[in-house]
């Protein structure tokens, strides 16, 4: 049996497991089959990723995390991942502290604990820098551009879109539209995803700006689809509006199902992303066994 905690930050949805447990070896040597069934909505117990976390005994982080996309890829970040570990290890290991320190893909993340209350954790996560170089989204740049990256113009199909190409940790492609009641969320989401200017594929953001302290925006994530929020892609969209002078330096992002509070720092150059993350519930999921069918 493998024991996963299921969480939620603004309806984007994980699984977290700790990587100690006996199970653990075995979903590991088989994530590329088992992560994508978890996942399933319908055949599965259903979230956008799965997250392993192990307690370290390091100076530098207190706990790592893994992460893989429904698709088993693997994501080097997530701020709603990271928000949802959070409040896994609060609540499951009794945590008492005020902060956190994840080791993630991209380096140690702090989370500073507000608030919790019932099922929900508030807090409020050191995201680091945004990362303006092409090579380091990454992006295929033509030679003439220089970062930051706004306003980009990118062939989707027979049309061209500007787009704003920056990475927190993972790698973004903003988009600003009109309304967002007819922006083609599911045409152009997948489209740019797996455009040829990103080698590691994208996450897209379509974002309106609402006014100067407040954006509204929808997610298509890599290796997951259209998500109802995206605790990085939240990120790249006020990062981007704040490159095109759109907004103030601390502006809220309007998900599908709550809000999200962003903050970029002019003398550090550090974005923070505050917000909540509710846990759901413990799973014990039988694994299949694989090593026993491939026997026979």
């Amino acid at each position: 049996m493998l024991i996963l905690h299921k969480l939620h930050g603004l309806g984007n949805d994980f699984l977290v497991f700790p990587l100690g447990q006996p199970a653990a070896d075995t979903f590991l040597k088989h994530l590329e089959v088992f992560v994508p069934k978890l996942c399933h909505r319908r055949q599965g117990i259903g979230a956008d990723g799965v997250i392993g976390i192990e307690a370290l005994t390091s100076d530098d982080a207190d706990y790592r995390m893994v992460l893989w996309n429904a698709d088993r890829s693997r994501a080097e970040m997530s701020g709603n991942g990271l928000r949802c570990v959070a409040a896994c290890i609060r609540r499951v290991t009794n945590w008492e502290k005020r902060e956190l320190r994840v080791m993630t893909d991209v380096g140690v993340r702090v989370v500073r604990f507000l608030a919790t209350e019932g099922l929900e954790t508030r807090c409020a996560i050191q995201m680091g820098m945004p990362v303006f170089d092409p090579g380091h989204i990454p992006f295929r740049a033509e030679p003439a551009l220089h970062p930051p990256l706004v306003d980009v113009a990118l062939d989707v199909g027979e049309e061209m879109v500007r787009a704003t190409v920056l990475s927190m940790g993972n790698p973004h492609c903003t988009l600003f539209v009109s309304s967002l009641d007819t922006a083609p969320v599911e045409v152009l989401g997948p489209q740019l995803e797996r455009h040829p200017a990103f080698p590691n594929r994208t996450n897209v953001e379509f974002v309106e700006v609402l006014d100067r302290h407040t954006l509204e925006a929808r997610f298509w994530e890599r290796g997951v689809g259209r998500t109802a929020a995206s605790g990085t892609g939240a990120c790249a969209a006020a990062v981007a509006a704040m490159l095109k002078h759109l907004v103030e330096r601390q502006v809220t992002v309007a998900t599908e199902q709550g809000r999200l509070e962003v903050a970029w720092d002019a003398s550090s150059g550090e974005v923070t992303l505050t917000g909540s993350a509710h846990y759901i519930g413990q799973v014990a999921w039988a694994l299949p066994d694989l090593d026993a069918s491939a026997d026979t």
